[in-house]
């Protein structure tokens, strides 16, 4: 599967990374990557740039676009939790077209409440929604 748009790329960001989380959440995944990636021309480089998500390790740039590891692709191109991805794809066509107003105080990092990266020691926390903290770079 190449993924090679910013629609589909954030939409399976939100899906890998928050699909089981409040609404409010998944706007905040997306909120994260678009405060990020700037535009919304480097939202797929934002997305699979590495060891940026879990989810993503194995990712490759091709002329097409990004190619996804073998493992991730059954549960993308047909994904079990089918509400979960038609609710990614809405968030991130909402997210994209700016009709949510960044709520997380431009945060840019977040991380699930039962690990402690070194990272989040030199960050403050400004939300927690859902199973997730998110932070700004102070």
């Amino acid at each position: 599967m190449i993924a090679s748009t910013a629609l589909v790329c954030l939409a399976l960001n939100i899906y890998m990374e928050a699909r089981g989380e409040p609404v409010m959440g998944r706007y905040a995944v997306a909120m994260v990557t678009l405060n990020r990636a700037g535009d919304e021309a480097r939202v797929c480089h934002e997305v699979f740039r590495p060891h940026q998500f879990s989810w993503t390790r194995g990712v490759q740039r091709t002329p097409a676009g990004w190619r996804l590891p073998q493992h991730l692709i059954p549960r993308l191109s047909d994904p079990a939790e089918a509400r979960a991805w038609s609710s990614a794809k809405a968030v991130a066509s909402v997210s994209l077209a700016g009709y949510v107003a960044d709520f997380t105080q431009g945060a840019r990092y977040f991380h699930a409440v039962h690990v402690s990266p070194s990272w989040a020691k030199s960050m403050r926390p400004v939300k927690r929604i859902g199973r997730h903290i998110f932070f700004v770079h102070e």
